[in-house]
């Protein structure tokens, strides 16, 4: 065969054949590295940061990022304490908060019943030109679509009842 090989009699490691740009990323890597490791010697000598070479200091934030811990340890009781909170009285706070959106929420709805009876009558001929027209066999398919979405959103009501029922405690009851 016409190859070149740069192994060295006696040898079975693979050549080694080295490009221009695999050498140069070689090299950086090497330096990035070396950054790394300077920045982590210092930040556990604890010198001041170098304002003049900004690599570092960011490797010297991140190593003092790992260091430190992220967040405080759960709690041993986090369970119970959880469990507390789910089966006591609503704070203050929550119960206000809950009223306050049942207002807001029955502010909306009056609003929107007063504009569309103040403004409905002229909305109506551009919704009756953008809709089309509905043949009694689209009206029926439509009339059992509303059917059956009424039945399924019934049973569901139903379903969350008979849970209701099996899940609440005996003392509550």
């Amino acid at each position: 065969m016409n190859t070149s090989d740069d192994r060295k009699p006696g040898h079975d490691d693979p050549p080694i054949r080295r490009s221009g740009w695999r050498s140069l990323d070689a090299l950086r890597l090497e330096a990035e590295w070396q950054a790394q490791e300077r920045a982590l010697e210092q930040e556990r000598r604890g010198q001041p940061l170098d304002p003049a070479d900004a690599r570092l200091a960011e490797y010297r934030l991140i190593a003092r990022a790992l260091r430190t811990p992220a967040m405080e340890p759960v709690p041993y009781d986090l369970t119970a304490q959880i469990v507390r909170h789910v089966e006591g009285r609503p704070v203050v706070g929550e119960r206000l908060e809950r009223w306050l959106l049942r207002a807001l929420m029955a502010i909306f709805a009056i609003a929107v019943i007063a504009v569309v009876a103040a403004y409905g009558a002229q909305w109506m001929p551009a919704f009756e030109r953008v809709l089309p027209t509905m043949s009694p066999q689209s009206a029926d398919w439509a009339g059992l679509l509303v059917g059956c979405l009424a039945v399924s959103l019934a049973w569901q009501g139903v379903v969350r009842l008979m849970r209701a029922d099996v899940e609440m405690p005996a003392g509550l009851a």
